[in-house]
């Protein structure tokens, strides 16, 4: 078996949310379904090579967090690039919008937006890079 393409997964940045609280938790629940998303590939990882020369992939993330007049709506763009140049080849978004009747339930309506958007980003995040890998 070919040995694995390293894809170095960035710290996710987090460019709007509405409420403070959702800023420390959120960057890195994504960054850890990235990370496990790409683990998960049979032609990627995130464990770094030992050649320090070695060729690989690069992706960032970055979270907007906003609410809207019916609810909460979640996006978040992937860029992707070569490693450890960082020339961006490509990038992945996923957006989605969820009603919250309930004001008292935004927290569960948060986290079913951003489940939803991390699902989706992760499939498009690893199929991006698997057919860029050798």
């Amino acid at each position: 078996m070919a040995d694995k393409t390293y894809v170095c997964v960035a710290p996710v940045e987090v460019k709007e949310v509405f409420d403070n609280k959702y800023k420390a938790t959120l960057p890195k629940l994504i960054r850890e379904a990235l990370v496990k998303a790409v683990d998960r590939s049979s032609k990627l990882t995130t464990k770094p090579p030992a050649d320090k020369n070695a060729q690989g992939f690069y992706a960032a993330g970055v979270l907007w967090l906003r609410r809207t007049t019916k609810g909460v709506e979640a996006e978040i763009d992937v860029v992707l690039a070569d490693w450890p140049k960082k020339n961006m080849f490509g990038s992945k978004n996923s957006k989605a919008p969820v009603a919250v009747p309930n004001p008292d339930k935004i927290d569960q309506k948060v986290d079913e937006v951003v489940e939803a958007v991390v699902e989706h980003i992760q499939e498009n995040v690893v199929k991006g890079l698997e057919g860029r890998a050798k």
